[in-house]
C-alpha cells in the first residue's frame, strides 16, 4: 500500500510531465489544466502527509499553477479574439491602406500606385465634387498619397486621394 506522501510526489511528477507533454502536443490546453490540478493535488497531499517543507513546496506549486493557468487563459483569450475577427489577407486586407502614386492616376486612365511594397495598377474611384469639367480628367499626380477603397473585376485598384480638393489639406495629417 502506498503512503500519502508517495502518492503526493507522484501527482507532482505527473503534473510536471503533463506540462512537458503539452508543450510538444498540439491541443486545446487540456493537458495544462490537468497539470495544474495534479500539481495542486500532489502539493496538498504532501502537506497533509506532514512531509518536511511541504508548505514551501505547496507555495511553489501554487505559484507555478497560477502562472501556467495565466498563460493558459491568456492563450485562450487571444484565440477567442482572433476567432471573432475575420482574417484580412490579399486584396481585402489592403482596403484602407495608404499608398504613393508612381504614375498619374485618373478616373479613366490607369496609373501605378505603390502599396505594401508592390506596384498596383490603379484608377480613381470617383470624380471629386470640386472638379471643373472644363479642366479635363481629374488626375492624382506622382508623389501624392492615395487610399485604397476597393478593386474592380480585373484586379485594378480603386483609390481616392487623401488630399481634400481645393483645401490643400491632407487627410492623413491631423488638424
Amino acid at each position: 500500500m502506498m503512503t500519502t506522501s508517495v502518492i503526493g510526489a507522484l501527482l507532482v511528477l505527473v503534473g510536471i510531465a503533463l506540462f512537458v507533454i503539452d508543450l510538444h502536443v498540439i491541443g486545446h490546453g487540456l493537458l495544462t489544466a490537468g497539470g495544474i490540478l495534479t500539481l495542486l493535488a500532489g502539493g496538498l497531499l504532501l502537506l497533509w502527509a506532514g512531509v518536511p517543507y511541504a508548505g514551501v513546496l505547496l507555495g511553489f506549486l501554487a505559484v507555478v499553477a497560477v502562472l501556467m493557468g495565466g498563460v493558459f487563459l491568456g492563450v485562450l483569450g487571444s484565440l477567442r479574439t482572433l476567432g471573432r475577427r475575420p482574417a484580412l489577407t490579399g486584396k481585402e486586407g489592403m482596403i484602407g491602406e495608404v499608398g504613393t502614386v508612381r504614375s498619374p492616376v485618373g478616373v479613366n486612365s490607369e496609373g501605378w500606385v505603390f502599396v505594401h511594397g508592390e506596384l498596383w495598377r490603379a484608377l480613381l474611384a470617383f470624380v471629386p465634387e470640386e472638379t471643373d469639367p472644363q479642366a479635363g480628367e481629374p488626375v492624382v499626380e506622382v508623389g501624392r498619397k492615395v487610399r485604397v477603397v476597393g478593386f474592380d473585376e480585373g484586379g485594378v485598384m480603386q483609390v481616392v486621394s487623401t488630399r481634400v480638393p481645393g483645401s490643400g489639406r491632407d487627410l492623413n495629417r491631423p488638424g
